[in-house]
């Protein structure tokens, strides 16, 4: 009798197979707090659980934004080989947009450009400044991102993100794509849109992204899940939604760890069990999608 060889569980199961990076679609970018949990997270990624949780998941992972908070307050050497280990694992470690905000209201917006690149850094967020920022100010420095050897992000935000106090005012799609085209112009490779402009958007969210979406290609462009820290279970209606608006192959952002493995089964239409909608009345929207 000849030998046969066994079927592997993906191939029993019909399971897809992820799309090797670099991907332009279908892009999955994380959240690491490291030790920064109370009184907001649970989640540790020290440096023994990142490697296991690699192991595990890396392939589903594209870009991890590390904490302002942890680069600011963990070691050094630390940080360096957190950073190292990601990118071994092909996925690339961003400054969020908070990194630069503390920065420029510092004034040590050159300095922290440098220190963040010489800590291994590949890639630096920037935000929309309402124009508090000349654009030869924050072309300067995207210059100064790009010489120190890191790509750059555009992330929308409502003007609350930058100023505090002001007024909920939903954005038209033209105002967000001429905000995001000195960025995208001068090499930013994504557009990303915090979750809180989709929510003020309300129901003309699908229209007005989608408008800027047409206008800029949806290989440019991600979305940004609601943070636990805000709402627990908000950002499982984000992803039903986003999937539902802009395709289940859009670029999703801000994950946390223990949601990562969740994101490619609801791409391809798999649903929990009814226990999680009956736990968590908010999901209610999102249960038939």
């Amino acid at each position: 009798m000849s030998e046969t060889k066994s079927l592997s569980v993906s191939e029993v199961f019909s399971l897809e197979r992820l799309v090797p990076k670099p991907r332009t679609k279908n892009q999955l970018w994380i959240k690491d707090v490291g030790y920064d949990e109370a009184p907001w997270y649970f989640e540790r990624m020290g440096l023994q659980e990142l490697e296991d949780f690699l192991d595990v998941a890396g392939e589903r992972i594209d870009y991890v934004k590390i904490t302002t908070t942890q680069v600011i307050g963990h070691p050094e050497d630390w940080l360096k080989r957190k950073i190292a280990l990601y990118k071994k694992h092909s996925i690339q470690p961003y400054l969020d947009h908070g990194y630069f905000v503390r920065a420029y209201r510092m004034g040590v917006v050159d300095e922290a450009i440098e220190a963040g690149a010489a800590l291994g850094f590949s890639v630096m967020e920037f935000m929309n400044t309402f124009g508090d920022i000349p654009e030869k100010q924050l072309r300067q420095w995207r210059s100064l991102a790009r010489d120190c050897g890191m790509s750059l992000i555009y992330e929308h935000h409502p003007e609350r993100g930058w100023r505090k106090g002001v007024r909920d005012r939903p954005a038209t799609a033209a105002e967000i794509i001429e905000g995001a085209e000195p960025f995208l112009e001068d090499g930013a490779f994504t557009l990303l849109i915090d979750h809180e402009e989709i929510e003020i958007q309300g129901r003309a969210a699908t229209d007005v992204i989608c408008g800027v979406v047409e206008a800029v290609g949806e290989e440019r462009v991600a979305f940004e899940l609601t943070s636990t820290k805000e709402a627990p279970m908000t950002w499982y209606s984000n992803l039903l939604n986003y999937f539902s608006m802009f395709g289940t192959d859009c670029n999703v952002t801000n994950v946390m760890p223990s949601q990562v493995m969740f994101v490619d089964p609801l791409r391809s239409g798999e649903r929990p069990a009814d226990v999680l909608f009956d736990r968590y009345p908010e999901l209610s929207d999102v249960r038939l999608k």
